[in-house]
């Protein structure tokens, strides 16, 4: 079974995203709003992930944009909130896979 886009622009798209998935604070940002009870501010989330607002608002729009965060104006503020259950799976396939694969060379090591 061919799960893979037909065409170059899905590709090119697919690598888009995986792309955003490849920096590892925008990756303490998702795990910080997939741990959220509600919808974050900038602020917090920077406060959280140990990151100026600058570079939280960087990585924010980053993950916007391929539509890993949902952006919620309210009032003067906006605030985000991981786009579920997507970000979920994913994230959750990934780490999968990265547990079974420091398994196996821990297992390799005895």
């Amino acid at each position: 079974m061919n799960i893979l886009p037909a065409n170059d622009q899905m590709l090119d798209e697919v690598g888009r995203l995986f792309g955003t998935l490849g920096d590892a604070s925008r990756l303490r940002i998702l795990r910080i709003l997939l741990g959220a009870a509600a919808p974050l501010s900038q602020r917090a989330i920077a406060e959280a992930a140990g990151l100026s607002q600058p570079n939280a608002s960087k990585h924010l729009a980053q993950l916007a944009q391929a539509g890993l965060v949902l952006r919620e104006p309210r009032g003067s503020a906006v605030l985000f909130s991981p786009v579920t259950p997507l970000v979920q799976e994913v994230c959750g396939l990934v780490c999968q896979h990265v547990s079974r694969r420091i398994q196996s060379v821990y297992a390799s090591l005895d």
